[in-house]
């Protein structure tokens, strides 16, 4: 799964999935729009679910910091 957000200058992006030995990898990444400026992030999540809900938790700080849910 790949969900991301953006403001006007701003991007930030999670992607949950599988690493090589089938464990469940959330990926993070984000950075500035107009520079070469950003940042990548591994964490290790036990399940799926747990994955979704972390992903639930960046939806609602993200909104609440003024990005939007853009489609990829």
């Amino acid at each position: 799964m790949r969900v991301r957000w953006e403001t006007s200058t701003r991007y930030y992006e999670v992607r949950l999935v599988r690493d090589l030995l089938q464990d469940w990898v959330l990926i993070v990444s984000r950075g500035g729009k107009t520079n070469r400026l950003g940042a990548l992030r591994t964490l290790f999540v036990s399940s799926e679910e747990e994955g979704m809900k972390m992903i639930e938790t960046v939806e609602k700080v993200r909104t609440r910091r003024g990005y939007v849910r853009v489609p990829v």
